[in-house]
């Protein structure tokens, strides 16, 4: 008898749950990888995924490993599924266990991807650079002592950023956009991406300045866009002005729904999603991953 295991190896960082809200009607997707410049067609279970990415070998004695994995899969991932679903469809109906499901689930997909990961170790590493003696320094950048961040630091940046992202979320307007008929969004590797209109990407702006928003495809049909109320009251505010920091305190969001974006807007929201992503794009045909990609 095959003996199933109850620690899967490779570990989805956009869940499957999610992936498949961007399949064609036989339940696949079609792949765009930037670094190849190939297409693919693939099922969700077999696309953004990584041996072991969030297991913790230095994990005390008594504490799973594999627990951010189950915990996420089997709490997180499952009601934000149905949290997105009223979103989409009745977003007034939307309860405060669906709010702070649907701000916990953003939090998470923003911070959990590799390419955050490679940001996170970016800046610890300057950040040691920056401390170092004048000398060490100067033999790290000369190649003379390796500098080596481990695995663990991106366990460390999710540490530390948890909490600090979801008050920003929940101070902003967020607008559910449909796609029009013969067109749709994309997801990517990077599905919760900010973008500021004064730092063109693929660089990310701050989630504090006032002109950027938060881009999030909800599925082949509907995307979220989150912006400050600031970009709406006061037109001559500065994109890069930096806001303060939100009150700690919980409020209703402010959700606009039932606009719908013709071919042109959709493909420019894809386009940028594409210049901010890792690598891997994927949608409901490989019209649409080509048609964001000449925008």
């Amino acid at each position: 008898m095959k003996r199933i295991s109850n620690n899967p190896k490779m570990h989805h960082f956009v869940p499957r749950s999610y992936l498949e809200r961007f399949t064609d009607k036989e339940g696949f997707l079609h792949v765009f990888d930037r670094s190849s410049r190939s297409f693919r067609r693939q099922r969700p279970k077999e696309v953004m995924k990584i041996n072991s990415y969030y297991r913790q070998e230095w994990a005390p004695p008594g504490v799973d490993p594999n627990i951010i994995e189950k915990t996420l899969g089997e709490w997180l991932e499952t009601n934000a599924k149905d949290s997105i679903d009223r979103l989409i469809q009745c977003p007034a109906e939307l309860t405060e266990d669906d709010t702070a499901t649907l701000l916990t689930y953003i939090e998470m997909q923003r911070i959990r991807v590799p390419r955050q990961s490679e940001t996170a170790k970016e800046l610890m590493r300057a950040t040691i650079l920056r401390l170092a003696p004048p000398d060490a320094a100067a033999e790290i950048h000369a190649g003379k002592v390796l500098l080596t961040m481990k695995d663990s630091a991106r366990f460390d940046y999710m540490r530390m950023i948890i909490g600090e992202l979801h008050p920003w979320f929940g101070r902003m307007e967020w607008e559910i956009f449909e796609a029009e008929s013969g067109s749709a969004f994309v997801t990517t590797d990077s599905p919760v991406s900010l973008y500021n209109p004064e730092i063109p990407p693929p660089a990310e702006p701050g989630l504090a300045l006032a002109r950027t928003f938060v881009f999030f495809p909800l599925s082949s049909r509907y995307a979220l866009l989150m912006r400050h109320p600031e970009f709406r009251t006061d037109s001559d505010i500065s994109a890069v002005t930096v806001l303060p920091d939100p009150p700690d305190e919980d409020s209703k969001l402010s959700i606009i729904h039932g606009a719908v974006w013709n071919s042109r807007i959709v493909n420019n929201f894809n386009w940028k999603m594409v210049q901010l992503s890792d690598h891997l794009v994927v949608g409901e045909s490989k019209d649409v991953l080509k048609a964001c990609n000449s925008s």
